[in-house]
């Protein structure tokens, strides 16, 4: 009786693990027809579709067409690995494109700058970019470009235990096994960092910036309105209305579209200036006191990351460089902007202080750097006014000194 119990007990778990198996197979074959191909699936979350002004490549990237084989020609490569502002979606051309061309206005000929810059990624993301895909272009060079506004991780690197499912390329049981179904689960219920970064209202962004074509009162109880339904019911709507009003014209003025570099209103910029302006949590009114409440937050962490990635590349025979990039507190324009909204901007000032912090880390460590406050610090212009990514002439300064390092690394 018991033997055969047993005998029983050892068929249920076999025909288990054959069916389990034997369904993974089947949905990797059904998904190889609805997800992107290797490596665009380990890139990028969401599938991408280029538009009359922004074009993708075969891999998902905003960048012209790449091959793993180095070209003919080619005699030095590098790889720029970052979030939204190296992809520079709000720009005419990416950092990268804008790199090899003052490399061939200058005469430097046979030089690659390939953008591995993907939106609402962070450090492990970046690492495993680079472990998984960046590695096998063999460069010469990879950029990590580091922003302080959201690159600050509270876990660091060796304790990040593998989840069931995560967005490639970050280990998961399931992506061990089965990345195509992975891609397609992440992507279809919003696992992303970026599926997840804002709250989903069908056609709010539209709606919003029709809005802001209104006459001053009626776009005001427009966003008002909207806010307290769909962000802040149990805040009065008196309260979301003097906290939009408080800039006056100034601040919708910034969304004409007739500006050089246009901006956008997102729900995600109305409700953080909400939720900051009225909350009760203690934050910093100057630099001095985000030094002292928020320099050395998650800064260990952080660099864990970038040291870890240097290594990785280092034992590859590449040499990597950290590129770190300011938020708009060193743009005198974004700092005039956001003055009605001290608290709000409090969130810059601690951002500011922890990458001060980390820059003085890493001047600590072997990890060779760049701290793009030197070029940026003081210059007008350069920041976007919503959302704090670069302009036109914030990327053209930007790039020519990422131009100037990464030459210095090139044969001669």
């Amino acid at each position: 009786m018991a033997a055969g119990t047993a005998r029983r007990r050892w068929f249920w778990a076999v025909y288990a693990v054959l069916l389990a198996g034997l369904t993974l197979a089947c949905m990797e074959a059904a998904a190889s027809f609805l997800v992107p191909s290797w490596p665009a699936r380990d890139i990028r979350p969401i599938a991408v579709t280029s538009t009359p002004t922004i074009t993708y490549n075969d891999w998902a990237l905003r960048d012209r067409p790449r091959t793993f084989p180095w070209p003919p020609g080619v005699r030095f490569r590098s790889v720029l690995v970052g979030d939204s502002f190296l992809e520079g979606a709000f720009v005419r051309a990416p950092l990268s494109a804008f790199v090899e061309q003052r490399w061939t206005d200058a005469g430097h000929t046979g030089m690659e700058a390939i953008n591995f810059g993907v939106s609402a990624t962070g450090p492990p993301q970046y690492y495993y970019r680079i472990r998984d895909v960046a590695l096998r272009l063999e460069p010469d060079v990879i950029l990590l470009a580091v922003y302080a506004g959201n690159d600050f991780l509270a876990e660091p690197y060796g304790r990040w235990i593998p989840p069931a499912i995560a967005e490639l390329p970050l280990p998961s049981l399931l992506g061990a096994v089965a990345p195509r179904s992975t891609w397609f689960v992440v992507n279809r219920l919003g696992l992303s960092e970026f599926g997840g970064a804002n709250k989903p209202i069908e056609g709010e962004f539209e709606q919003l910036n029709a809005w802001l074509e209104l006459p001053p009162a009626e776009r005001l109880d427009r966003l008002a309105g909207h806010m307290h339904r769909h962000y802040f019911p149990k805040l009065p709507e008196a309260t979301i209305r003097e906290i939009l009003s408080r800039g006056g014209e100034r601040f919708w003025a910034a969304f004409d579209k007739r500006r050089k570099d246009p901006e956008f209103l997102a729900g995600w910029l109305l409700s953080g200036m909400i939720d900051w302006e009225t909350g009760t949590w203690t934050m910093p009114r100057d630099a001095a006191e985000a030094d002292r409440l928020d320099g050395r937050r998650m800064v260990d962490e952080t660099l864990s990351w970038l040291v870890a990635a240097h290594r990785l590349a280092a034992a590859n025979g590449v040499r990597l460089i950290v590129a770190l990039i300011p938020v708009g507190t060193v743009d005198p324009d974004y700092v005039d902007f956001w003055r009605p909204w001290p608290k709000y901007f409090s969130t810059s000032l601690s951002a500011d202080a922890r990458h001060r912090a980390l820059a003085a880390a890493l001047g600590r460590s072997s990890v060779p750097f760049i701290d793009l406050r030197d070029v940026l610090a003081g210059r007008r212009g350069t920041y976007r006014i919503a959302d704090g990514h670069w302009t036109e002439r914030g990327t053209e300064i930007v790039a020519d000194r990422v131009a100037r390092e990464l030459l210095k690394l090139a044969p001669n």
